[in-house]
């Protein structure tokens, strides 16, 4: 057998070893392989049931010819996309917001196939996440939220939902990144994952290994318009809190100072020993940093003595943090550091929405 040949085996059957020319069987690696199979089967388990589909109808682009009232009635093609039991009891569905914006009408099939019409639809565009309600009748149960603070880079996860129309899909891949901004909403933090996310993925969970959702998948980084490897779930840290006060308020309340930033470039990062840093690009008339000192140009390096780690960690500080209460912001200001306080207040309802 030539060199070549031999390649190929070791390229396509990892398994196999070559001891004096034979070919022989590394069974002591089945059991470790058996176990992670084993996993992956658990988790998908735990948490099949608990996902849906989310089929949305809305009103088309009328054509020039059509009128208001024509316009009304008529309907594009139904959108899907995917969507996790939050509250059984309740009936709390949570999906992307993309996903039944401007929908006339939206329904909730079951694991199954049995189908719910939505009731009421609470958003949060700045999250682009949704909470639908349903009948709870005979719903199975609720997802068990994970902790995505703990997850590292490498850590398997699953993709569950209906792509391109196929329910109960289930992917595998690993975590490929955090903290990661591609600029389809305001608030982002994203999980990167090369676990399979096509059309229709969108609003389904991001699952670890115990079975509790991590994440809400969200979206593609893509060429061709579908999988390349690249995909984002928002994490479940923002995704249960968005959740929770949307049922229970109907909105999402959060903090602001009234500021964007940007992280550092490559060079400042390397100066400050601090790559997560960021520097302020503008700062809001009358609002609590411009009330605190701050401007554009400075340099934000912690945050209630916490180390800033990009712009979509320092959101996610300040939009939780305590209205009214002082918080304490390190800067570097022409070469020289300093600590300014600033009060956060209660962030306007279209804060940062293009749309009126």
């Amino acid at each position: 057998m030539n060199r070549r040949t031999w390649t190929k085996l070791a390229f396509f059957a990892p398994g196999l070893f070559c001891s004096g020319g034979v070919a022989s069987t590394r069974w002591d690696d089945a059991p470790a392989a058996e176990l992670l199979s084993k996993s992956f089967r658990i988790a998908a388990r735990r948490v099949l049931p608990m996902v849906v589909t989310v089929r949305s109808e809305a009103p088309s682009s009328p054509t020039p010819e059509e009128s208001g009232p024509s316009r009304a009635s008529t309907l594009a093609p139904p959108r899907g996309g995917s969507g996790f039991i939050i509250d059984a009891k309740r009936g709390f569905v949570l999906t992307n917001d993309h996903v039944i914006r401007d929908s006339t009408k939206a329904t909730v099939v079951l694991s199954g196939g049995r189908e719910r019409t939505v009731l009421s639809t609470r958003r949060d565009p700045k999250s682009d996440l949704a909470v639908v309600a349903i009948d709870p009748a005979g719903l199975p149960g609720s997802i068990l939220w994970g902790d995505s603070e703990r997850l590292d880079l490498g850590d398997w996860v699953l993709a569950i939902g209906q792509p391109f129309g196929l329910a109960d899909t289930v992917t595998a891949g690993i975590v490929s990144g955090k903290g990661r901004g591609i600029g389809i909403a305001l608030y982002e933090d994203l999980i990167q994952t090369d676990a399979a996310i096509n059309p229709g993925n969108s609003g389904g969970p991001l699952v670890d290994l115990r079975g509790e959702v991590v994440g809400v998948n969200t979206a593609i980084k893509t060429m061709s318009g579908v999988y390349e490897g690249v995909g984002f779930a928002v994490p479940a840290s923002r995704a249960r809190r968005v959740a929770e006060d949307l049922v229970a308020f109907g909105r999402v309340r959060r903090a602001y100072l009234g500021l964007s930033v940007r992280r550092v470039d490559a060079s400042e990062g390397e100066r400050l020993e601090q790559t997560g840093a960021v520097v302020i690009t503008s700062v809001s008339p009358e609002g609590p940093a411009a009330d605190a000192g701050l401007r554009s140009g400075d340099i934000i390096l912690r945050v209630g003595g916490r180390e800033v780690a990009g712009a979509g960690h320092l959101q996610s500080t300040i939009e939780t943090a305590a209205v009214g209460k002082p918080l304490q912001i390190e800067i570097e200001r022409a070469a020289k550091r300093s600590t300014v306080v600033a009060s956060p207040r209660s962030q306007p309802e279209q804060f940062g929405l293009s749309d009126p």
